[in-house]
């Protein structure tokens, strides 16, 4: 349901009474016009709310000062009450009955607002610094997933037979690999981690049994040096998305 500003709310509520004191009392409604006609109190704090309001609504924290504004409202509503009664004679009867109802949801309203408002900003803060630690963690994992396939590679240049190889494959995609998944539930990334997970699919077995996830007996040292390279560049296009958030 859309907000309705409080301002337009008290001018609605203003315009009905003053007809039905029109209708019921017409010796009264000179003096009931004059007496509506000071609220200016009342406006400020109604004019504050709504300002603190949009602001709320635009994800400012402005909760403190809409809950102000619900206060001040309170209280100067009680003098402009006064005022009528004291212009009227009485209470009103019905017509004042119901204004006073009106101004009362008016207040309570507003106070509401407050309350939601400040309800979720602090959800807010609660969710970004969960999303901070998910990030940092992710951060964690992926760097120490990156940081062991460099220490991988380098084991393999260093020693480019089968054996070797295929006692890091497919571990070290894999690894990767479970990583990039995680991070399509973060926010900041400037690159599509998907992009990375193919490159680094072959690696980690999806695209069948054979090379690059795993090399035959008698694989070259050229070959399996080629294959390496290839993994290296790769894991260099993941470690540009971390630093890239």
């Amino acid at each position: 349901m859309a907000h309705v500003p409080y301002e337009q709310r008290w001018a609605a509520a203003r315009k009905r009474f003053e007809a039905a004191i029109a209708k019921a009392k017409p010796k009264d409604a000179k003096p009931v016009a004059a007496a509506l006609n000071g609220d200016s109190t009342v406006l400020r704090a109604l004019k504050a709310g709504d300002l603190a309001h949009r602001r709320c609504a635009a994800g400012e924290d402005a909760a403190k000062d809409l809950a102000t504004a619900a206060k001040d409202f309170a209280k100067v509503r009680k003098g402009y009450l006064a005022a009528l009664v004291k212009a009227l004679g009485d209470e009103g009867g019905r017509p004042g009955e119901t204004f006073v109802k009106e101004l009362s949801a008016l207040e309570a309203a507003m106070a509401a607002d407050a309350d939601r408002f400040k309800t979720q900003a602090a959800q807010a803060e609660k969710d970004a610094a969960s999303a901070e630690k998910a990030q940092k963690r992710w951060e964690a994992n992926i760097n120490g997933a990156l940081a062991r396939a460099a220490a991988g590679v380098a084991k393999v240049r260093a020693k480019p037979t089968p054996d070797t190889y295929n006692d890091l494959f497919p571990a070290l995609a894999r690894d990767l690999s479970a990583q990039l998944a995680a991070a399509k539930a973060l926010d900041g990334l400037r690159a599509d981690p998907d992009f990375y997970r193919r490159k680094l699919a072959p690696w980690a077995g999806q695209a069948g049994d054979g090379p690059p996830m795993r090399v035959p007996p008698d694989c070259t040292a050229r070959q399996i040096t080629d294959l390496i390279k290839e993994f290296a560049t790769v894991c260099k296009g993941v470690v540009q998305l971390v630093k890239g958030r």
